[in-house]
């Protein structure tokens, strides 16, 4: 499979085992999840996070949303239950290319721009958070991903869980790096591994444990953050143009009482959503 073959490549581009963010804040670390939906394994990642009360990122590959068939509609409501459950769903490519290769940088726009296609379809809006395949980085994904407005997502740990399929293993090197942690770091997982399903309990329960040590210790506990900081700002309608907009809105929902036309005889109804352009 892919492993093998980008292996090398993923050491050249990413520092694969990248160290956690140095820094001297409290240790805090955000939960991320590549390459799924799995419809085998997703589901008991979404339970294990809720049992914690944890809001992750699952960056999603469009593959598994593209086309017709059982499994292709269950992963779609996959990425809506995310969504429902409060994680944020990113955009991943369809295809997972290492897009600074010199084919594959050809086809990145559509593999970006058509994966957000495939997930505004699923959800009802654009995802918000991108990460590139493989962590890849080059100048040419660069003038790409600046032309399309997108800032991306990296990682500061990574057990290289596809790599292990080791679900001690995994276990061991998370905690470890989070034993040491000083700062903010994002950690890289994979949803679609099954080690990671088996993994990931065991590492939450490890963070409580810890956490309750270092609290008899009088020490900072390790504290899960959510996604927030990650997004994009909304920058708000100014209250004046809100209510303007509102009263057109309106009016031109009621054409029996409204001089405006804003279509030719009948069409659907505006809307405005509140508080954002």
């Amino acid at each position: 499979m892919r492993e093998a073959v980008f292996f090398g490549v993923l050491l050249l581009t990413t520092g694969a085992s990248a160290a956690p963010a140095k820094d001297n804040g409290p240790p805090e670390v955000l939960l991320t999840f590549d390459d799924g939906p799995a419809v085998d394994k997703t589901p008991k990642i979404l339970d294990t996070l809720d049992q914690h009360g944890i809001k992750a990122v699952f960056f999603v590959l469009g593959n598994h949303l593209q086309g017709t068939g059982a499994t292709v509609d269950k992963s779609r409501e996959l990425v809506r239950e995310e969504l429902r459950r409060g994680h944020a769903v990113g955009n991943h490519t369809i295809h997972h290319y290492f897009l600074c290769g010199h084919f594959y940088i050809k086809q990145a726009w559509q593999e970006i721009e058509g994966n957000a296609k495939l997930i505004e379809d699923a959800l009802g809006q654009r995802p918000d958070l991108f990460r590139t395949p493989y962590g890849a980085h080059c100048k040419q994904l660069t003038a790409i991903l600046d032309g399309l407005g997108i800032k991306p997502i990296g990682w500061d740990i990574d057990p290289q869980d596809w790599r292990l399929k080791n679900a001690p293993k995994i276990e061991a090197y998370v905690e470890k790096q989070l034993s040491t942690l000083h700062g903010r770091a994002i950690l890289l997982l994979h949803d679609v591994q099954a080690a990671t399903v088996i993994a990931l309990p065991h590492i939450l329960d490890w963070i409580d444990k810890e956490n309750a040590r270092r609290i008899t210790a009088g020490q900072q506990p390790i504290k899960i953050i959510n996604y927030a900081y990650l997004l994009p700002e909304r920058k708000l309608v100014p209250p004046f143009l809100d209510a303007l907009a509102r009263v057109l809105v309106d009016l031109a929902n009621m054409p029996s009482l409204s001089p405006i036309r804003l279509w030719p005889g009948s069409g659907p109804p505006l809307a405005w959503p509140p508080g954002q352009v």
